[in-house]
């Protein structure tokens, strides 16, 4: 998309006269906000004033209030004596008792003296001020429930100072005594007119400090005593969130507020208490107005905008009628310019006048003939590499199409190997003995055969002759193509040691078969031979003696047998791997059947599968554990909870081996 076209005069306006414009405003600015903090800060200083002022009056508060408690403490605590070792010697009717007529006995005044009975759940149960009956003082919070609790523990009289009553908002001053089984507290508090008068004192006095301040709308003075509380107003209309968060924190808040026109500023300030327990101390609302300062900071600057507009239409007035005098010349080489590039590199820019403008021109025309010379040798250069550029573009569209028939021979070949492979996959299929066939010979029985490629190298063995069953369970060497071709070797080695050898025993079968396996692979070493076998585990099942012969090459037999899990190892000998002309012998386990007995026969490839949370094998002991879980349930169903635990085991993992388990049940 083109720029928009402009002009010198629109270039010195935005280059010279915004900046200073932007740089004026920015000043403005500056001084405008550093006038409100000015304020702002003598705002500060004023709540900050008041706030002391209120401190000292406190201060003074609890200097009093420290005098008459020295005169109050010993009348209290003789009191609290007589009742806790004379009239509540025994505590039998304590709750019971006329708290009245015991006040006016001792010659306590009604309207100053007030007894509270304290269980030890914290509730107030008898009292001579009834608004405060069965009210339960642990709820004041943690803090006020561990100084009972150590009252009632200590066993002494303690004498607390003055505290806001929590009902009348009155001082009060409270002393404690625990009963001398220590079942109750006996706290006796007393009022005082000279407390009451000092309280008047302290809010005439902040009065007349709000009064020497005239943006000063209100002050307010908060307690913590048990309760959030004010003398003046309901504490708990006035934010009590951020009242209790202040006490919490002790801290210091400032936040703005408009009210109609008035724009008024609340400042909380907390005072640290000392001279009480559980009087925790206070905090100070200041609300101040300063509509009035701010009204006159704004008009001070509108007038300074308005001056200002006015300086800036001028500057740019004169401006205006200075510029017209530079811009003609230069307009006038504009439009010859223009006409240049538009592509006609012939032309020239016209030459007027002796001045800055006609220098600038002659460079110009030395420039645009320049850039011809430039521009025609770069057209021959691009018209030469674009020859180069198509030759190349040949050359890989022929390399391309021999890619291509390359690519097409190669898929034709994977078909054709694929189609091969399908086919032995049939063959290998036909040499498994049927299902119906297994189900002839072992009823209660299942087979998990999961090959990892298309074709095998584990595969089972079946057969029947004079009365006894043969079953195997092989593992050949590798998978796929070449552990198929094992499985055919091991397949017509065993036919042939049961039809030709006439072997009967399992140990027997094996010696034959690796015999046989070894003659074929050729593996006693010599040029030619193959390093490659299968390890298997074979039972001769005797229904007739009920006898299980068993003989393995290197995989085991595992018996399950009343919840026992039995495992008989299996010769560390492979089968296919002879060394010089000596043949291994391989043992042969004799084993009584017992009816429900289970037996399992696998290969290697459930226990090395990867899977898991943490990607590990499956592993042999997890294995026998899986098995022995599910033995005692049909054949049929533990085929396929094995079949779902290796799924979820597996995962989004590859199975890495061919996988054969078999279960029989006699």
């Amino acid at each position: 998309m083109p720029k928009k076209r402009t002009t010198i005069f629109r270039q010195l306006i935005l280059n010279v006269v915004i900046p200073v414009i932007a740089a004026l405003m920015v000043l403005g600015a500056f001084n405008y906000y550093h006038t409100l903090k000015i304020l702002d800060e003598s705002n500060t200083s004023k709540n900050n004033i008041i706030s002391d002022g209120i401190q000292k009056v406190l201060e003074f508060q609890d200097n009093a209030f420290e005098l008459m408690e020295v005169h109050l403490a010993p009348i209290m605590e003789e009191y609290s004596s007589i009742l806790v070792n004379e009239t509540f010697r025994s505590t039998e009717n304590i709750e019971d008792a006329d708290l009245d007529q015991v006040r006016r006995e001792l010659g306590m005044d009604p309207d100053y003296a007030d007894i509270y009975i304290i269980n030890q759940e914290g509730t107030i149960i008898n009292t001579t001020f009834e608004k405060d009956r069965g009210f339960n003082l642990f709820e004041f919070g943690e803090e006020h429930k561990q100084f009972l609790i150590n009252v009632m523990e200590g066993g002494r009289f303690v004498n607390e100072r003055f505290a806001i009553e929590d009902q009348t908002k009155r001082p009060k001053k409270y002393t404690y005594q625990p009963t001398l089984d220590g079942k109750y507290i006996i706290q006796i508090g007393f009022y005082s007119e000279q407390a009451d008068e000092i309280i008047t004192l302290i809010e005439e006095a902040k009065s007349e400090i709000i009064t020497k301040q005239e943006s000063i709308v209100d002050v307010e003075l908060f307690y913590m005593a048990d309760v959030l509380f004010s003398l003046n107003v309901n504490a708990e209309q006035y934010h009590p969130e951020l009242l209790l968060e202040l006490f919490s924190n002790r801290d210091v808040d400032n936040w703005v507020v408009r009210e109609g026109e008035n724009k008024l500023s609340y400042r909380y300030l907390y005072l640290e208490r000392e001279n009480s327990n559980l009087y925790q101390g206070s905090v100070i609302r200041i609300i101040s107005d300063h509509s009035g300062e701010i009204a006159l900071l704004r008009r001070e600057a509108i007038k300074f905008l308005v001056i200002f507009g006015i300086t800036i239409i001028v500057v740019l007035l004169l401006i205006y009628r200075k510029t017209k005098v530079v811009v003609f010349p230069v307009k006038k080489l504009a439009e010859n310019v223009v006409r240049i590039t538009h592509g006609h590199l012939n032309e020239r820019a016209e030459v007027i006048g002796n001045n800055e403008i006609t220098s600038l021109s002659i460079e110009f025309n030395k420039m645009i003939a320049q850039l011809e010379s430039y521009t025609n040798e770069l057209e021959q250069k691009v018209k030469e590499r674009t020859a180069e550029i198509q030759q190349q573009k040949e050359e890989i569209e022929a390399q391309r199409d021999s890619i291509q028939e390359q690519k097409m021979k190669i898929e034709t070949q994977n078909e054709l190997i694929l189609d091969s492979i399908h086919y032995a996959k049939r063959i290998q299929t036909a040499i498994l003995p049927p299902d119906e066939y297994l189900q002839f010979l072992v009823p209660n029985n299942f087979i998990l055969y999961k090959p990892k490629d298309i074709v095998s190298g584990d595969f089972y063995w079946l057969a029947k002759e004079e009365e006894l069953v043969f079953v195997a369970a092989v593992d050949c060497t590798g998978h796929g193509v070449p552990g198929a071709f094992m499985s055919i070797v091991g397949s017509n080695q065993l036919n042939y040691a049961l039809n030709v050898k006439n072997a009967r025993t399992a140990g027997w079968m094996l010696e034959e078969l690796n015999q046989g396996v070894t003659d074929t692979l050729r593996e006693k070493g010599g040029p030619g031979s193959v390093k490659d076998g299968m390890d298997m585990a074979l039972c001769v099942i005797d229904p007739k003696r009920k006898k299980l012969h068993f003989a393995g090459a290197y995989n085991p037999l595992i018996l399950i047998r009343n919840r026992e899990l039995i495992q008989y190892k299996g010769d560390k000998i492979p089968i296919g791997s002879v060394e010089g002309d000596i043949m291994p012998k391989f043992t042969n386990h004799e084993i009584d059947i017992v009816n429900g007995d289970c037996f399992y026969m696998f290969s290697d490839g459930f226990p090395d599968q990867f899977g898991g949370p943490e990607g590990k094998k499956f592993m042999s002991k997890r294995f026998r554990e899986l098995l022995f879980e599910i033995h005692e349930k049909p054949m049929k169903e533990q085929k396929q909870i094995l079949d779902q635990t290796l799924k979820d085991w597996m995962g989004d993992n590859d199975q890495v081996d061919d996988i054969l388990v078999m279960g029989l049940k006699l």
